[in-house]
């Protein structure tokens, strides 16, 4: 009988890369995939490698009948399957929430094509000693036989976190908002005496786009992961049977992760291994995504300090976004100790507090932080080179917009707008930076209504500032905002702003002062604020003037940071604090 091929998505500990290559020498494994840096000098007919920016795989020419995945359920891909099935391999062993399984290979690619739930025990065989037991021996062996100094190998049943290790927890790295405040938030703590800080991103990079921000933070000395490769050592799979899943306290929150969906169960877990191995003293968890996974992970590791940031109003408003299990899984987790709940507005605050059937003082407003250092007013000169590389006139008056093109930012309200500022005043020209699905209904709309050479759609910019300074105002159509940091943006450098919608969009300006709140999203009134805004230049004049102070009064980066470590229970020189301390809440309504 072939022996089985052991596959390793993940780059290996030099020890246990050895280990595998003893016991591949011995005869006790068939063959080996393994990351490109793990393949060592062993013959080529027995090793295959991954490709991680796919992650897909080139199975070795020497193949076992049974594959065992050092990985979960959820990274294996419907392109890995079909080519384990075309060379004849007929069941593949994974890891599951917190169990060994075997699977048939049709039934589970069949699975995870069709996205139908592995359930019943007739179609999933729950592992017990073998293979996996007997595998995980002959790897203690290898070592000890080898020379290798033994380690300890199995998690603890409690976490003892590092003293202010920060891990900031996130869906992407894309160029949004949200994400702005993040790398915000991550290169302001290394300022204030706080630099053990990872950020963790569960789509890194995939789709193309979601990396935007990730030199930035790199430049600034934040490690940045990918939760994809979320074991880092051989044995990471086997932790969680012996870690937090083996107390009482663990069991209880087991019981509560197994209600929802399979997929999650996994995330969760997966993420769980790596919080045991990080031992984080705070998770700062972004938007509802990782909100709930990482959250719920963070909890059943035993992390002391959970922060839940809500970065707009309730899921509910999103269709795309919400799903049917985020209410009772917030409900769980604010019911643990050392959750904390925060929204960077108070309209975002109290609608989650609606949402989730809790009094609103019980979450905490974090206003978002300006980088105001890096922010100035462009150049005349700079401006008119923008200007021009767009095909602008010098002096035509200029609406410009940066969001995502997506439904929540409306960016068809956004154009309609444009086309009646376009018929009142004649030589007025638009440029919107963005990217996203509904980009070619806007390019549809443009040409449909003869706009195509006065509404100029551009890539999303990394030189916001230059962007907004080149604006005579900046137009925000969004249906629900937390604190659009672009609006925040265009009034630092000097830009007044015209906005609408819910959540915190009115908190974003003083209305009159720095720019114009239009109470519902309806075109006409839109234009209309608009062209007045455009035909007053005194008025703009005042506005340009008075908005940068306003910013720097509610949304400096030295304010966010302090409120943000004040959450964690800490101080800025890392000295935890006391929970009545660090639950505070102010601001309030403006």
């Amino acid at each position: 009988m072939r022996r089985p091929t052991v596959a390793v998505p993940f780059t290996m500990e030099i020890g246990a890369a050895h280990a595998l290559f003893a016991l591949l020498e011995q005869g006790e494994l068939s063959s080996l995939v393994l990351s490109p840096s793990d393949s060592g000098t062993v013959q080529a007919e027995a090793v295959g490698a991954f490709t991680p920016t796919t992650y897909s795989w080139r199975l070795p020419r020497r193949l076992g009948r049974c594959i065992l995945f050092m990985g979960t359920r959820n990274a294996l891909t419907a392109p890995m399957m079909a080519a384990a099935l075309r060379r004849g391999v007929l069941s593949i062993v994974y890891w599951d929430v917190s169990r060994w399984r075997r699977s048939l290979l049709a039934v589970l690619a069949l699975d995870k094509l069709f996205g139908k739930a592995l359930g019943a025990c007739e179609r999933v065989q729950v592992m017990g000693h073998s293979p996996c037991r007997t595998f995980m021996d002959w790897l203690y062996a290898a070592h000890i036989g080898g020379g290798l100094a033994a380690a300890p190998l199995l998690a603890k049943a409690h976490l003892t976190p590092v003293a202010s290790r920060i891990v900031l927890a996130c869906p992407t790295l894309v160029a949004g908002g949200a994400e702005r405040q993040i790398v915000n938030t991550a290169l302001g703590l290394r300022t204030q005496g706080l630099t053990d800080v990872t950020v963790l991103v569960a789509n890194l990079h995939t789709p193309p786009g979601n990396d935007f921000f990730l030199a930035r933070l790199e430049a600034g000395g934040v490690v940045v992961r990918d939760t994809a490769a979320a074991a880092d050592g051989l044995l990471g799979w086997e932790q969680l049977a012996h870690g937090p899943w083996s107390s009482p306290d663990g069991e209880v929150a087991l019981s509560h992760l197994k209600r929802l969906p399979s997929a999650l169960i996994q995330d969760v877990v997966d993420l769980c291994t790596l919080f045991m191995d990080l031992r984080p003293a705070v998770v700062h968890c972004w938007l509802d995504y990782s909100n709930i996974r990482a959250g719920l992970a963070a909890v059943a590791a035993g992390v002391p300090r959970v922060i839940l940031s809500g970065r707009n109003v309730s899921p509910i408003h999103f269709p795309y976004i919400h799903e049917p299990f985020m209410r009772a899984a917030y409900r769980l987790l604010v019911a643990q100790p050392g959750v904390r709940l925060i929204n960077n507005s108070r309209g975002g605050a109290d609608d989650y507090a609606a949402w989730l059937g809790l009094p609103a003082h019980q979450i905490r407003v974090i206003y978002n932080g300006a980088d105001l250092d890096g922010l100035r007013r462009a150049t005349p000169a700079a401006t008119r080179a923008l200007r021009q590389r767009h095909g602008l006139p010098d002096q035509a008056p200029l609406v410009g917009g940066l969001f995502r093109f997506s439904d929540e930012k409306r960016p068809l309200l956004w154009l309609e707008t444009a086309a009646r500022v376009a018929k009142s005043i004649p030589d007025a020209c638009f440029l919107v930076f963005g990217a996203g699905p509904r980009q070619p209904d806007m390019e549809r709309f443009i040409v449909e209504r003869g706009l195509g050479g006065r509404v100029k759609l551009a890539p999303p910019t990394p030189d916001s500032a230059l962007a907004l300074s080149a604006f005579d105002l900046l137009l925000l159509t969004s249906q629900w905002e937390g604190t659009p940091n672009v609006a925040l943006e265009a009034q630092a450098v000097g830009t007044p702003v015209v906005v609408c919608g819910g959540g915190g969009a009115r908190e974003a300006l003083h209305p009159g002062v720095t720019g114009l709140y239009v109470d519902d999203g309806d075109a006409a009134r839109l234009a209309a604020a608009v062209c007045g805004l455009l035909g007053n230049a005194l008025r703009r004049a005042a506005m340009t003037a008075a908005a940068p102070g306003f910013v720097r009064s509610r949304f400096s980066m030295g304010r966010m940071l302090t409120d943000t470590i004040a959450s964690y229970g800490l101080t800025a020189g890392g000295t935890r604090v006391s929970d009545a301390a660090a639950s505070g809440n102010r601001p309030g309504r403006p």
